[in-house]
């Protein structure tokens, strides 16, 4: 049996995955089906504390929020741009971190690039994992050029529309939450230093949301009950038109928007595959087996913790995989399944206009799961 790891997808989960097992010591090889390791074309996302207590662990959190903005606190405002509450951002992975630090999704996809490559991680891009078989020794991989390659675990990390999991999961497909977001890079306002998020409005949410010294992101989060496809030639038009009747810093911000390369719109979805996330020495992470709404700020969040926990469970336990995969998942299940389920309960009272729903005590207990140790 080798000790090798082999990770598939050099993603946010991938790279952090690859790199947590490089650093206890194993080698690890990355396949990434595109030519190059990129972000894919992202725009900005935020992170919040328990993510960089994760990526403290591979020792990339300081670079994080350098590169980014921090901040202690969220500004709710109306859609005019007046703030009416100043929500806190507890520090729930530790004095040393910002309650959320909002970062160019570019940017941290290169500080993980650059961690797994000084780490020592083997990438090749250009390739991905064909077939594979297992057997007492280990599994065996084929590659895309049909060269074999043997691995002591094989980690899934290509994303939500893991092409592994459909193999392995036929019956588990990403679920539609009824919503949609836009996203679109601009110049951020020198006096917007943490996310500014209108409610109120036409929108379920409006946000503005500080990525670095000069660069923000504006987002919108809305009801997807117009399902005809969007023209990808006029995006930064069509943007433009769903944020008509929001003035202050929002509108300034539309009025940027001059490029459709500038904007991306898609549906949201969700996903949580049953446990076990595992066949074998085969596993997958991130999501490839769960997905949630972004409300929370937990997307890639939950799959960093996942490459962590995977790491530390089974890098010095390579030949005894199996219980060591066991611990992983039981580690990673109910965490997981209590931020899909409340990041869905949200999304799912925004799209029904519920009032009812006592969303301070949804996001009070995901919190303090939050603030556990992974």
């Amino acid at each position: 049996m080798t000790g090798r790891v082999l990770v598939v997808g050099g993603g946010i989960a991938g790279l952090t995955a690859a790199t947590a097992f490089s650093r206890r010591g194993v080698v690890v090889d990355l396949l990434e089906r595109k030519p190059e390791l990129s972000d894919g074309g992202g725009v900005g996302l935020t992170l919040v504390a328990n993510a960089m207590r994760a990526l403290a662990q591979i020792g990339v959190a300081t670079r994080c929020v350098r590169a980014g903005i921090g901040a202690d606190s969220l500004a709710i405002c109306r859609p005019d741009g007046s703030v009416f509450v100043e929500q806190p951002l507890s520090r729930i992975g530790g004095p040393e971190w910002p309650g959320a630090t909002g970062i160019r999704r570019a940017v941290l996809h290169q500080i993980l690039a650059d961690a797994a490559i000084a780490a020592g991680v083997r990438v090749r891009c250009g390739a991905t994992m064909h077939d594979w078989h297992q057997d007492a020794a280990g599994i065996v991989v084929q590659l895309d050029d049909g060269r074999q390659e043997r691995y002591g675990l094989v980690v899934a990390a290509e994303g939500l529309y893991s092409s592994t999991r459909a193999r392995l999961m036929p019956d588990v497909r990403p679920q539609l939450t009824g919503q949609a977001v836009w996203r679109a890079e601009t110049p951020r306002p020198p006096e917007i230093w943490r996310t500014h998020l209108h409610m109120g409005g036409r929108h379920g949410a409006v946000g503005i949301c500080p990525v670095s010294e000069d660069t923000s992101y504006v987002y919108i989060v809305q009801a997807a009950g117009d399902a005809r496809r969007r023209d990808p030639a006029t995006l930064h038009l069509q943007m433009r038109a769903e944020l008509e009747g929001y003035t202050g810093r929002v509108a300034e911000l539309a009025a940027t928007l001059d490029r459709a390369e500038k904007v991306s719109y898609r549906p949201i979805e969700w996903l949580l595959s049953p446990q076990p996330w595992c066949r074998g020495r085969l596993v997958l992470i991130g999501d490839a087996v769960h997905a949630n709404p972004p409300v929370l700020a937990q997307g890639a969040a939950m799959g960093i913790e996942d490459a962590i926990v995977l790491a530390e469970e089974v890098a010095e336990n390579l030949g005894d995989s199996a219980a060591a995969l066991d611990r992983f998942g039981v580690r990673r299940c109910a965490r997981v399944a209590a931020i899909v389920d409340a990041s869905c309960e949200l999304a799912r009272a925004e799209v029904e206009h519920r009032r009812d729903l006592d969303v301070p005590a949804i996001m009070g207990r995901t919190t303090q799961l939050l603030a556990q140790p992974i």
